[in-house]
């Protein structure tokens, strides 16, 4: 005999909850993006200070060139806008010069460092949603962790420093859930470490300026 009584309501919820899911997915295509990416940072040559006990100068410490990895959630409205959430990794190289008296010679230590970044951005899109091509522009502010070097002269601290970016990129649909997009931001973060500058001179102040373009695909649902 086939068992024909009625499925209880407890077993009907996870099957409403999945026809549910699936409409809103079908209704909603490419509300919301997932995109990890790989990037190419520009650091700018800005001086950071000094921890030279013996003739300090602004410049003794700066970052160079790196590359990051990231990944971005976006929320995209029904028209021309986007939230979007970004967390991304810096691998950069620290130099850092100093001398023990003015009768030594100065030395230049480096260290590699992965600086940890969070961002919010604001997203304007030229092309409405469902578009094969979607070039956008966009602004934001960001928050950015600097750890210490390993280096034994060091005297800076880690530090949380924030600030704001922009930038402008392109989305391409290349299947009805992927996407591939490049991205470029500039962005301005105040400096960290907080390191003292050159002698009877008040310590280096203002923004680092961080270049980055990115490239890397979404998964759109």
């Amino acid at each position: 005999m086939w068992d024909t009584a009625p499925a209880s309501p407890m077993k009907k919820i996870p099957c409403l909850a999945l026809l549910w899911l699936a409409f809103v997915a079908s209704a909603y295509g490419q509300k919301f993006e997932i995109s990890p990416y790989y990037g190419w940072v520009r650091m700018s040559k800005d001086a950071l200070g000094s921890v030279s006990p013996s003739n300090p100068q602004d410049k003794d410490t700066t970052f160079h060139n790196g590359h990051s990895y990231g990944a971005r959630l976006t929320l995209n409205t029904k028209g021309y806008y986007g939230h979007e959430l970004t967390y991304s990794e810096t691998f950069t190289t620290l130099s850092t010069g100093t001398q023990a008296d003015s009768t030594s010679p100065k030395l230049t230590y480096q260290d590699k460092l992965k600086l940890r970044q969070v961002t919010y951005n604001f997203l304007i899109y030229f092309m409405p949603r469902g578009e094969r091509w979607r070039p956008f522009i966009t602004g934001g502010v960001e928050g950015v962790y600097a750890p210490n070097p390993n280096i034994s002269a060091w005297t800076g601290s880690t530090s949380r420093n924030y600030g704001l970016n922009y930038g402008g990129g392109l989305k391409i649909r290349l299947f009805p859930h992927a996407l591939a997009r490049v991205d470029v931001r500039d962005s301005r973060n105040g400096k960290p470490y907080g390191l003292s500058g050159a002698q009877d001179a008040p310590p280096p102040s203002g923004f680092l300026r961080q270049i980055e373009a990115s490239a890397g695909f979404a998964i759109g649902f």
